[in-house]
């Protein structure tokens, strides 16, 4: 059972070639989550060249095309999205982030359109290799894909593991974040897409045995079943903060500048993706 929403389903994460239960199937969205923010999206270069976080809205061939109606719910998760990393990155360690998306000609995130064919839904896996086929594969990509049909979270790829440095296989691609209809939220698709940059590692402070955290509030931190003891539990470590922000105290993994020798300044760090913009 997740947090939030609790929805029945909890999600599962393929990194590096093994199978591991990490990603609640929402992570807490209220009611109101899905309305658009006001834009927090920026642009970057071209918008398209180098290292990118890319967001697709795939449906099956036999089935209604609802781009049209849903681009503006999407960009709304991705200036989310984007919000949250930007007040997290002045929080810990009084810098700037802002995600790398593929933007158009305003600053908006873009959300591709795919079709693809009706047995190709059957699963999030089948349906990012049909995408590849598209030539969603880059290995400079990291794709955020809302799926047009009933499911939650999943995030896979490639893998990577706890160094820190560029050469960290988190810091390339390509990785998928999928989130089906049952889950289509900003902090559910914000959860998956960390996962694609490298939270939480194992050995982190406050690492689950299922890629999460224990020490709330935070986006990444819920019981998947793996938390070990002691705590035993989920613990407030950041009492009332905001629910979904990201890494509580920036010590399991994002903090703009950690203080040397810390685990964050000697470990994998998503702060330092070359996804984001710094």
């Amino acid at each position: 059972m997740s947090r939030g929403l609790r929805a029945p389903v909890i999600a599962a994460a393929l990194l590096a070639g093994s199978l591991s239960l990490v990603s609640p199937a929402t992570a807490d969205a209220p009611a109101t989550a899905d309305a658009p923010a006001t834009q927090s999206t920026v642009c970057d270069g071209n918008g398209t060249s180098g290292k990118r976080v890319e967001a697709l809205y795939v449906r099956a061939t036999d089935k209604p095309d609802r781009h049209a109606s849903l681009v503006g719910k999407f960009r709304g998760f991705a200036d989310q999205i984007d919000a949250n990393f930007v007040e997290a990155a002045k929080r810990l360690g009084g810098q700037k982030r802002h995600v790398r998306f593929v933007t158009d000609a305003q600053c908006h995130a873009v959300i591709r359109n795919v079709a693809i064919a009706p047995s190709a839904m059957a699963s999030p896996q089948k349906v990012a290799d049909a995408i590849k086929k598209q030539g969603y594969n880059r290995s400079d990509r990291k794709y955020l894909v809302w799926y047009d049909k009933d499911g939650c979270g999943l995030a896979f790829g490639n893998g990577g593991n706890d160094r820190p440095g560029a050469n960290n296989p988190y810091n390339a691609g390509p990785h998928y974040a999928t989130v089906g209809t049952g889950c289509w939220s900003w902090q559910a698709s914000g959860h998956e897409l960390l996962h694609t940059l490298g939270a939480v590692q194992s050995s982190a402070p406050h690492a689950t045995k299922n890629g999460h955290c224990w020490d709330d509030e935070d986006i990444m931190c819920y019981n998947d079943g793996g938390i070990p003891n002691p705590p035993g539990k989920l613990v407030k470590r950041c009492p009332g903060a905001p629910e979904n922000q990201i890494d509580c105290n920036g010590d399991d993994y994002f903090n703009t500048k950690p203080a040397a020798g810390s685990y964050l300044a000697t470990h994998w760090n998503v702060a330092n993706s070359a996804y984001l913009i710094r």
